[in-house]
């Protein structure tokens, strides 16, 4: 068992397709199970392997100097002149999925995740030999944050160029980060694409879950770097501050470059945001005012106890402060989401029991909500029917995508895994880029529909998913399936 939680916890990181409202079909006739799923009595996989791959798959979004710690040499320094209007460095952090954007929504979620994961599994990570790896990782991405302060009410919000009206920027360029400069559409930079989250312009979603990241890194950094620590809890005391003195979604911004960042990741509600940020700094303090706001937030949010995700984050509140306080009304929470998925629940399988939400993404969905599950299961213990049925979910959701379903969809691992995700720089990298200096459109009618595989495997990545049928087409051209973020590992 010590081996199977912290990789279920690396795969909460799929959570979510990036568009929330993409069509979709639901499985016609196959209900939840009423009978459990039987959990193997010792493991079916090498999960030691899984994480391992799971964390190098972050690698390859790295941006960037990568310095000594490089691990994949089709990957190289990228970003380097990314410098914000106050001066701020912004050469560091994680581009999202199979682009160089830097969303900060979701590209903050993923750090509080990696924590969580870090924070709640400790000993899973030792006994395979990555905590340090994993500690790296978070810290990647957190120096990208820290930096993303450029003074008391200037907040980095988003830094790229998606598009301009209908011409696809970051979007329409198919070659690798590392010459991005060279060959982008329009000549646009990444600095071309800096939004401030400001007292004028607020986010309380993009500063709340910033908060909520450090203050998360700030727990698991505490034995091995007190000062770094000690930061990261007053920048995210800070955050928090600014997030709910200057309440506000981004949703209603009218700053130019927050325009595709509503259409890509539209923000339903910006409290479940301030009441995770409030229960993170709770954790980290142990400030009752902050268990306080948190529970205040969370009245806000009652409606949005559905989905676990960059967007939706109230399971996950009732789930974090039930581990920390035991507490009957953060249990009920917590359950009340997850009875959807226990046995009997609404939540409908695919016939071999995938918990499938949607079309777009539904590998990460179910396996985010078994991390939550897990969580849970660990603090009521394991003799409790209820971590029963959350420890068999999580089990099963977790062999599915390991091969149950008679394929891997984890890049680079198990039987028949993916070979065509969509992902740009693992088919064009710097260094096998057959089609550098060609027009991007050409290249873009490449990358979608040849059949080439992609020339360097990228290790640790989660696919999106199948269809309600099971089915899955390894088909860059069917980017529902084969896309993949960073936070889907």
């Amino acid at each position: 068992m010590t081996r199977l939680l912290p990789i279920l916890a690396l795969q909460a990181l799929a959570a979510l397709p990036r568009l929330a409202l993409a069509a979709e079909q639901d499985p016609p006739n196959h209900a939840n199970s009423t009978v459990p799923y039987t959990t193997p009595s010792t493991p079916k996989y090498n999960y030691a392997e899984v994480i391992h791959k799971s964390l190098l798959f972050y690698h390859s979004q790295r941006s960037g100097a990568l310095g000594p710690n490089r691990r994949l040499a089709w990957r190289g320094d990228s970003c380097l002149n990314c410098i914000g209007t106050y001066g701020e460095d912004l050469t560091g952090g994680y581009y999202e999925a199979a682009n160089t954007m830097k969303w900060g929504l979701p590209l903050a979620w993923t750090i509080t995740q990696l924590a969580w994961n870090v924070y709640a599994f400790p000993d899973g990570f030792k006994a395979v030999n990555e905590l340090d790896e994993a500690l790296e990782g978070v810290k990647w991405g957190t120096d990208y944050l820290v930096n993303c302060i450029a003074n008391k009410d200037q907040f980095v919000g988003q830094l790229g160029v998606s598009a301009v009206g209908k011409t696809d920027v970051d979007f329409g360029y198919f070659g690798p980060p590392e010459e991005y400069d060279m060959w982008v559409p329009l000549g646009l930079k990444h600095s071309d694409g800096i939004a401030y989250i400001n007292s004028s312009n607020p986010s309380s979603e993009i500063l709340g879950e910033a908060a909520a990241s450090m203050a998360a890194t700030s727990l698991i950094f505490t034995e091995k770097n007190k000062t770094y620590s000690d930061n990261l809890l007053q920048h995210s005391i800070d955050l928090y501050t600014r997030a709910t003195t200057y309440q506000g979604s981004y949703m209603k911004s009218t700053h130019p470059n927050l325009q595709t960042a509503k259409e890509w990741y539209p923000s339903s509600i910006y409290t479940d945001e301030l009441a995770w940020a409030a229960a993170w700094l709770y954790a980290a303090t142990k400030d009752e005012k902050y268990r306080t706001a948190a529970d205040g937030f969370i009245a806000k949010s009652a409606d949005h106890n559905n989905e676990y995700s960059w967007d939706e984050k109230l399971p996950g509140v009732y789930t974090l402060l039930f581990t920390l306080t035991k507490n009957d009304t953060y249990k009920a929470g917590a359950e009340a989401f997850f009875k959807d998925y226990w046995p009997g629940g609404n939540i409908k399988q695919t016939a071999k029991g995938l918990a499938f939400l949607g079309s777009w993404g539904s590998l990460g969905y179910a396996s985010a909500t078994g991390f939550l599950m897990m969580n849970y299961a660990k603090t009521v213990g394991y003799h409790e029917a209820a971590a029963n049925h959350s420890v068999s979910f999580s089990a099963q959701q977790l062999n599915y995508i390991l091969g149950d379903c008679g394929r891997s969809w984890v890049v680079g691992f198990g039987e028949s895994s993916p070979v065509r995700p969509y992902h740009k720089s693992s088919y064009n990298s710097f260094i096998d880029y057959p089609m550098r200096g060609k027009d991007n459109g050409a290249q873009g009618e490449d990358f979608l529909n040849s059949k080439t595989v992609n020339r360097f495997i990228l290790y640790g990545a989660l696919e999106g998913g199948p269809a309600w049928d099971d089915t899955f087409k390894d088909d860059r051209s069917s980017y529902e399936y084969t896309d993949k973020s960073c936070y889907p590992t």
